[in-house]
């Protein structure tokens, strides 16, 4: 299996997981922010999506310089994701961050028609698949190995978030902040 298919297997796995999470969860919890400010588990999985949603495979040719450093530049992004440090997202984020309010089937079934669309495509050698604001342009199987390992930093997030709302699963939905 090529590094690649290794990547998008991984990859779905981790959504396929995290989805079955939340379906067992009642509305309610899903939905529920642990923390003034926090993100609820629904926005989570949607600033997941957003992130996903920035994978192409009809990029612009990547210059010699970006296809020469997008692993190195790849595995740097990576390192820090490992970090068990919250890293808050830059000002120009907004397009990735989660809306208010958004509602778990809608996210489920997008982020899956999503990954179905990935299945077969394949990006032109030499292409911009993926554009980090900060880390720059990556290659199709160094964007897919970000996708992964930031999807694996939000665990840590997720996990937090389960344990907190856990105990809202037996609540009345009005009681639910």
């Amino acid at each position: 299996m090529t590094r690649r298919l290794r990547l998008l297997h991984a990859l779905d796995a981790h959504r396929v997981a995290l989805t079955a999470r939340l379906d067992a969860l009642p509305e309610a919890a899903v939905h529920a922010s642990p923390a003034p400010g926090a993100w609820s588990l629904a926005q989570v999985a949607e600033h997941l999506l957003r992130i996903d949603s920035g994978l192409r495979f009809d990029g612009p040719p990547a210059s010699p310089l970006a296809r020469a450093t997008s692993g190195v530049r790849s595995a740097g992004i990576q390192g820090v994701l490992r970090l068990p440090l919250r890293i808050p997202a830059p000002p120009s984020a907004g397009p990735i961050l989660p809306s208010a309010a958004p509602r778990w089937p809608e996210v489920r079934d997008r982020w899956a028609g999503l990954r179905a669309g990935w299945a077969g495509a394949d990006a032109e050698a030499g292409t911009v698949a993926f554009r980090h604001p900060l880390a720059g342009p990556f290659l199709l199987d160094d964007a897919l190995a970000f996708l992964l390992a930031h999807h694996r930093h939000h665990d840590a997030q997720v996990e937090r978030t389960f344990g907190s709302v856990a105990r809202f699963e037996t609540l009345e939905p009005s009681r639910l902040v």
